[in-house]
């Protein structure tokens, strides 16, 4: 694959400038750096995860503030609308303290990635939705990882406390840390990226 279409290009091109945002971590932004370095070269193998889950019902609240912005978020919730059709869907099933009905209501959207609208399997960019009041379960990983948060949330490493990096603002996880998020009284939007 030597190109790929126009929508996704315009996501991942929003997507890489909200990665390199001075809120977030350097080490995040060193992850994303990677991450978009490997972007640059294509790849699809066709595999599409369309499964609907009930939590997808979230995204449309979770990206109503900015649908009309012309901030980078709004251009990234515009693209993620217009994407919305060829992403690839996921959840999560196991993990501890996850909160009451947390597999309902929450919900993985791949862009890059296995499944995804670029169905890869040397990286991964996507996005979590969770509907309000929604604890995520600990849990962990090999690859280190970068978010950017665009809702309200929290993120909790290890045993840490539990902390508001700001919208527009994000953690980094390093291999195999325990971590988990949650959501407030909005619902939680938050993109990811790591390397296979």
């Amino acid at each position: 694959m030597s190109s790929r279409p126009e929508k996704i290009e315009t996501f991942i091109r929003i997507a890489h400038g909200l990665f390199q945002s001075e809120k977030l971590p350097d080490a995040g932004r060193a992850v994303a750096t990677k991450v978009f370095e490997r972007l640059q070269t294509p790849s699809d193998d066709g595999v599409r995860h369309h499964t609907r889950y009930p939590a997808q019902d979230w995204l449309d609240t979770a990206l109503a503030p900015y649908v009309d912005s012309t901030s980078d978020f709004g251009s990234a919730a515009r693209a993620l609308k217009a994407l919305e059709p060829d992403l690839g869907w996921s959840r999560r099933t196991t993990g501890q303290h996850g909160g009451e009905n947390w597999i309902e209501s929450h919900v993985h959207g791949m862009i890059c990635g296995p499944g995804g609208a670029e169905s890869r399997y040397d990286l991964q960019l996507g996005f979590t939705v969770m509907a309000p009041h929604t604890r995520y379960p600990d849990h962990s990983h090999p690859p280190e990882e970068a978010y950017v948060l665009l809702s309200a949330g929290e993120f909790r490493q290890n045993d840490g406390d539990w902390l508001d990096p700001g919208i527009g603002g994000g953690i980094h996880n390093v291999r195999n840390n325990l971590h988990a998020m949650r959501a407030g009284a909005t619902p939680f939007f938050a993109m990811w990226c790591l390397l296979v």
